[in-house]
């Protein structure tokens, strides 16, 4: 069904914003942390069950440009509201569709 496509392309545009904007909210943070070597070789854990987020390491050596996190802060809050946009027309022709049908 095409709304339900509609639905799954708007939650999808959603999380990836949601991540962009995670990841640039980190990057921000990390600009007043002292640079520390250990922690170029960390892995991050996912605090719910403590498994590895991700198969590689984290470059906390790497300098931080503000201007471009803050633009992709901006990128995400677009993104994310592009995909409720999706998300709030599909529910609208579903809800069509059902009282046409019914």
């Amino acid at each position: 069904m095409a709304s339900l496509d509609l639905m799954s392309a708007g939650l999808n545009s959603v999380r990836q914003g949601q991540y962009r904007a995670n990841t640039a909210a980190a990057e921000i943070a990390r600009m007043g942390v002292q640079r520390d070597p250990a922690a170029s070789q960390a892995i991050p854990l996912q605090p719910a069950n403590g498994q590895p987020a991700a198969t590689v390491a984290v470059d906390t050596n790497r300098p931080v440009n503000l201007v471009d996190s803050l633009v992709e802060l901006q990128l995400s809050q677009r993104e994310v509201e592009a995909g409720a946009s999706v998300i709030d027309t599909a529910d609208e022709v579903l809800g069509t569709l059902l009282d046409v049908t019914a």
